[in-house]
């Protein structure tokens, strides 16, 4: 289904003709796009005219329109709670594969989870990052993956300009968090200007194993319950946090199918289409507006973001920072 995000991007001051309007405070509303064929395959060279967006089932005019190739900031986020215990090494060198796939100027964010949020190292490029020593370490119980995913929504992407991504890692159940819920990293999400892309690997195999500690059979029987039940709702956030903000879910059996999704999470990164258009009508803080991206080709297959929220200062200008 078409997804789009939404943010302020500065244009060129425009030359004033007659019988123009001229918008004053205005935010443009940009969304990133890719565009695939049936078969799966990128295409290349579109023009603004190949494009239609609809805001709330309405045609917007094309104000801005770029393919772009320029660097982004990413934060990977990497779950190394209790339950992968016995796969950090393979996390360790899924890791690693996503860092090589990075352009010399794109920013690495990485930060680990588990009982505690580590941030091994700030936005910083390749090179830099190279002069660092980073480890693994998963020795505090708890899961925080809400707050984890809202700390850097909000205390360490927020303030970053240019593109921004998020790269999850994770078996998307949540244990211990007290600053966020899902429902608020929905929310987040959706007035940020960041693609979130999700990768669930699945932990349930390791379950039975996990399960022989608790010795009261009552008790093992209501936490498998528990769990199972856990790990569908996992699957349902994480696939929102992909729908709402224009990147995907991928899904992996095992680790070792995590480097795949890796190499098409940098591919689709690397190559995006970016269209502007400024809002028609006055946006209320707090707004849900549904954003509807189209081809005039029925060759085509785009992905963008389908909605966004008005933050408190886009209401005040009339667009979505």
């Amino acid at each position: 289904m078409p997804k789009a995000t939404a943010f302020r991007e500065r244009e060129p001051e425009p030359e004033i003709e007659e019988n123009d309007i001229v918008r004053v405070s205005t935010s443009l509303i940009t969304v990133p796009a890719e565009v695939l064929d049936r078969s799966g395959r990128y295409i290349g060279s579109l023009q603004k005219e190949d494009f239609r967006v609809y805001e709330n089932g309405v045609e917007q005019q094309v104000a801005y329109f770029a393919s772009v190739e320029q660097p982004f900031t990413v934060a990977l986020l990497l779950d190394v709670s209790g339950s992968t215990q016995s796969q950090l090494e393979a996390i360790r060198s899924a890791a690693n594969t996503f860092i090589k796939r990075l352009r010399p100027n794109d920013r690495l964010l990485l930060v680990s989870f588990d009982g505690k949020i580590n941030v091994l190292t700030e936005a910083v490029t390749l090179n830099e990052l190279r002069k660092k020593k980073l480890r693994l370490d998963a020795v505090n119980d708890g899961t925080l993956l809400y707050d984890t995913v809202g700390f850097v929504l909000n205390q360490r992407l927020a303030g970053l300009q240019g593109r921004k991504a998020i790269v999850l890692l994770t078996d998307g159940v949540d244990s211990g968090s007290k600053q966020a819920t899902l429902k608020r990293n929905i929310h987040d999400a959706e007035e940020s200007n960041v693609v979130i892309y999700t990768v669930q690997y699945n932990t349930l195999p390791q379950l039975p194993e996990r399960l022989t500690r608790i010795t009261n059979l009552k008790t093992r029987e209501y936490v498998r319950t528990r769990l199972i039940k856990e790990y569908g709702v996992g699957s349902n956030y994480l696939q929102f946090l992909a729908d709402k903000t224009g990147g995907r879910l991928y899904k992996a059996e095992t680790l070792s199918d995590v480097p795949q999704a890796f190499d098409s999470i940098t591919d689709e990164l690397g190559r995006q289409y970016s269209l502007g258009y400024y809002p028609k009508g006055e946006l209320q803080s707090g707004e849900k507006r549904e954003i509807r991206v189209r081809m005039r080709s029925p060759n085509f297959v785009v992905h963008a973001r389908d909605s966004y929220v008005a933050n408190a200062t886009a209401s005040r200008q009339g667009g979505q920072d």
